[in-house]
């Protein structure tokens, strides 16, 4: 049971689906990570697919890595896999940005994170299979305002509490409880089932 996360009612005036809030899943991961990569292809994408009027998703592309800033104000950063994952950080960070469509945008990040070992060929590639303008993205990602995103993503990164220990970590309304998070990352969706008080007509059996 996930019973320490918060659960979620339905209050009036709220946005309600079927007499419940939506789920919010914020996933802090890294571009290159394997881990990350196992979760959002094959925990978040079909949980999303099967609860998508339920769940806001949350990307919080940073994880492990480290920012710096100069003494002449430059921003930078350095990741757990090295340069390629910072600059694959930062376009996940303007995917993130300039995508407001929610299905579109995971879908986006799930296929780059499919193959990110050249972030710049995988960006364009994936802009083109969703038909999604990847030009802006990639402006984004080599000037000031990618470095700016990928920092205020390390904030809250850095935020976290319990601290970042394990990548990807993964928050279920705002809620982090460090001894469930293997159970998240092994059924994500029998987690997020648990968190509802009202639960959606496809987690009734779980």
């Amino acid at each position: 049971m996930i019973s320490s996360l918060k659960k979620i009612t339905c209050k009036p005036n709220q946005n309600c689906i079927q007499g419940q809030k939506k789920v919010k899943v914020s996933v802090y991961y890294e571009a290159l990570c394997p881990d990350s990569k196992f979760f959002i292809s094959f925990q978040l994408v079909p949980v999303f697919d099967k609860l998508k009027d339920s769940l806001i998703v949350d990307l919080v592309p940073y994880g492990k890595a480290q920012t710096f800033i100069d003494d002449e104000g430059k921003i930078e950063f350095r990741c757990q896999h090295e340069h390629v994952e910072c600059a694959a950080n930062k376009i996940h960070a303007c995917v993130i940005n300039q995508v407001e469509d929610a299905e579109s945008q995971l879908k986006y990040i799930a296929c780059m994170i499919a193959n990110n070992i050249v972030p710049d060929s995988a960006g364009e590639e994936c802009g083109k299979e969703l038909n999604i303008d990847f030009a802006p993205i990639r402006k984004c990602a080599v000037e000031q305002q990618g470095s700016l995103l990928l920092k205020k993503y390390g904030e809250r990164t850095h935020a976290l509490i319990p601290k970042l220990r394990f990548v990807p970590t993964i928050e279920l309304n705002g809620s982090q409880d460090f001894e469930t998070q293997a159970a998240i990352l092994k059924n994500l969706f029998k987690a997020v089932c648990e968190v509802f008080h009202t639960k959606p007509s496809k987690c009734v059996d779980v």
